[in-house]
């Protein structure tokens, strides 16, 4: 009879040990998975979106004529028309020792006089809404630094009029 009670008593440990293991994972995989709300909508951060390269950048408005255009922080704006006569604005780097402009806005009668003045083409050049006039922007590139060249591209597609 003793032997029938351990037997019954060791089949019964057995059991439940059995029953706790097979409890215990499941629970614990509960515990571990995400409770989500069917009902409830989810936000979706869209890591392909795009940033603006030129987000931060100052602005340079001409009121006048109409236009503007961002450049970064790293250039200021010098109004000079001394051996600039057609220049409405000039950009140099704010650094130590910059002393030369990286480049300008200009305005002239029509195309030809660009081209007669400097002898090439300029970066960017269009022609004023008013039907008059022609607008420059151009750079100097450093041939040492592509960047430059790549970092004017991105400054000029900002340009636009500001008015018809």
């Amino acid at each position: 009879m003793k032997k029938i009670y351990f037997a019954i008593s060791i089949l019964a440990v057995l059991t439940l040990l059995g029953a706790g293991c097979a409890w215990f994972p499941a629970e614990q995989e509960e515990v571990n998975s995400p409770r989500v709300n069917v009902n409830e909508e989810i936000p979706s951060a869209n890591v392909n979106a795009p940033t603006d390269p030129t987000a931060g950048w100052e602005i340079y408005r001409d009121e006048p004529w109409a236009i503007e255009m961002k450049y970064p922080p790293k250039y200021k704006t010098v109004s000079d028309t001394y051996g600039w006569p057609h220049a409405l604005i000039h950009f140099i780097e704010v650094a130590p020792g910059a002393q030369s402009y990286r480049s300008q806005i200009e305005t002239w009668d029509s195309e030809g006089e660009f081209l007669a003045t400097y002898g090439r083409d300029s970066a960017f050049i269009v022609e004023h809404p008013n039907g008059k006039n022609w607008i420059t922007v151009d750079y100097n590139p450093n041939p040492s630094d592509p960047t430059v060249a790549e970092e004017w591209e991105l400054i000029i597609s900002t340009f636009r009029f500001t008015a018809p």
